[in-house]
């Protein structure tokens, strides 16, 4: 019997217990190891169409995504799990950020970037406690892998998790939350599609900044056809950004909301709808008009320019609209810079007509291309005082604009031509003799600008304006105490000429 032999046998029950050790070893590291790193989705977690549920699908959410019952915008979903349940990555996809402390109110968090039906989107785990982190930064993961405990960390109500998505790769480097809560009803519900009506299609929606534009681009259209002054635009775009994030939203409260075009369906917050949150039972209209974003517009304004909104901040003046909670009054003026922002960068997109719908091309304010542009720009200085010489190619200057300061800065806005701060005579030409002849105010398109006076001579000019139940209007400087308006044709007296600017139209 060789000597290797005879050592087995003597030391055979010290090494069956060494080897029962080593298995169990293994067999608890290989147990950690798949709690952490998910290389199976769990019996108990929903998975459909390579997404799988954060947690249990049975979790009861304790809060969703929109208003609080304090007036808060939450931003995410809370699902109300005890503290150190596991928490799975919904989608495959990268870490983008993993720290257990100090993320704010979050504690700790966990950041992921993925590609969901086609489109880069970041999912946000929060609340996480110290230790509680089991990914880390840049590594790879797949959907259904545990990448985190919950916790109770930061400022937390009480344990839970808190979940948001992002329609941005990096929710850090763009912060772009959306509504969640349809794409987890189909991850719980088990579709592998989405559907229509109710629910917004994840595969078809447009970017969350394709929806600000193109909803801001339609406020500020109905502004600019009916007339309104800037200022009650932003003011407008201001509401629209704190209401809904300038997002046409339907509202589970309203189911019919649900059967037009919208950017999401909220939880509801009693009947409001649409992207200024107005009331289907408050008179601003039935609910397919609610779902117009045109139609809300044109309802803030008709509200807010019967009131002496004029003297007063932005913020009382939209707060005087939406009559919000007291301590909600305040939130409009934070959104004010990146509603002029908007304003300024979308005003000419919005005045060529996008996010228009069609209306009489007579309407006030309506035409095409530089036309309406130069429309437009007369109108943004509508409430601006009257200064005999004020005015150039910026816009007022000394503190307002005569006649022909309003009409040169708003020709030089749209089409770049230079006209002289004069009106024009028989002895100087100025801005009478200037551009292209219109025959007479039926031939007139917006944008033209109209010349009162005799015998040649003009004393006035205005920005023709379109017309509105039947008559003519112009946008003008009238005269020393009062302030640039919109008012018929005639009353700048004796019209003399029409000249057009533009080459949008013919005479």
């Amino acid at each position: 019997m060789t000597a290797a032999l005879l050592f087995l046998l003597r030391y055979r029950r010290q090494i069956l217990a060494v080897v029962i050790v080593l298995l169990l070893l293994i067999a608890q590291c290989s147990a950690r190891e798949n709690d952490q790193n998910g290389c199976a989705t769990s019996a108990g977690a929903a998975a459909v169409g390579g997404l799988v549920y954060p947690v249990d699908p049975n979790t009861a959410i304790s809060s969703g995504y929109g208003y609080r019952e304090g007036g808060e915008f939450h931003r995410g979903v809370d699902f109300a799990v005890p503290v150190g349940t596991p928490v799975r990555a919904l989608s495959d996809g990268t870490v983008t950020a993993a720290q257990d402390q100090g993320v704010g109110g979050f504690g700790g968090w966990v950041v992921l970037a993925h590609t969901i039906d086609g489109t880069p989107m970041s999912t946000v785990y929060g609340h996480i406690n110290p230790g509680g982190v089991h990914v880390k930064l840049g590594q790879q993961v797949r959907a259904g892998d545990v990448i985190a405990a919950s916790g109770n960390a930061g400022e937390s109500s009480g344990p839970h998790l808190h979940f948001e998505l992002h329609d941005s790769p990096d929710r850090i480097q763009q912060y772009n939350p959306v509504d969640p809560t349809s794409l987890l009803e189909r991850i719980r519900s088990g579709q592998t599609t989405t559907t229509g009506g109710a629910e917004q299609q994840v595969t078809a929606r447009a970017s969350t900044s394709e929806i600000v534009d193109r909803n801001a681009a339609a406020i500020i259209a109905a502004g600019l056809e009916d007339g309104v002054p800037e200022k009650a635009i932003v003011i407008a775009l201001a509401v629209g950004l704190v209401e809904s994030e300038l997002r046409n939203l339907a509202s589970e409260k309203v189911p019919e909301s649900t059967a037009y075009p919208n950017d999401g369906v909220d939880p509801g917050d009693h009947a409001s709808v649409g992207v200024l949150q107005q009331q289907v039972d408050m008179g601003y209209g039935t609910v397919a008009e609610l779902m117009q974003p045109k139609h809300q517009a044109r309802e803030f304004f008709r509200r807010l320019l019967a009131t002496n909104w004029q003297s007063k901040s932005l913020t009382e003046a939209a707060a005087d609209v939406q009559r919000p909670r007291a301590e909600l009054r305040g939130k409009y003026a934070a959104r004010e810079v990146e509603a002029r922002e908007l304003f300024a960068r979308l005003v000419r997109r919005a005045a060529a007509g996008e996010g228009c719908s069609p209306v009489s091309p007579t309407s006030p304010g309506q035409g095409t291309g530089q036309g309406a542009e130069i429309v437009a720009a007369a109108r943004r200085l509508v409430g601006t005082p009257y200064v005999w010489g004020g005015g150039d190619e910026k816009g007022a200057t000394n503190g307002g604009v005569d006649c022909s300061g309003l009409t040169l800065f708003a020709v030089h806005a749209a089409t770049g031509q230079h006209l002289p701060h004069f009106t024009g005579d028989r002895s100087q030409p100025g801005q009478l003799q200037m551009g292209t002849p219109v025959t007479d105010l039926s031939h007139a398109a917006p944008g033209d600008l109209v010349f009162f006076g005799s015998d040649g001579d003009a004393v006035h000019v205005g920005v023709y304006s379109g017309t509105k139940d039947g008559t003519p209007l112009m946008i003008h400087a009238p005269t020393s105490g009062q302030t640039v308006t919109e008012a018929p044709v005639s009353v700048g007296g004796n019209l003399i000429a029409i000249r057009r600017f533009t080459t949008s139209h013919t005479t």
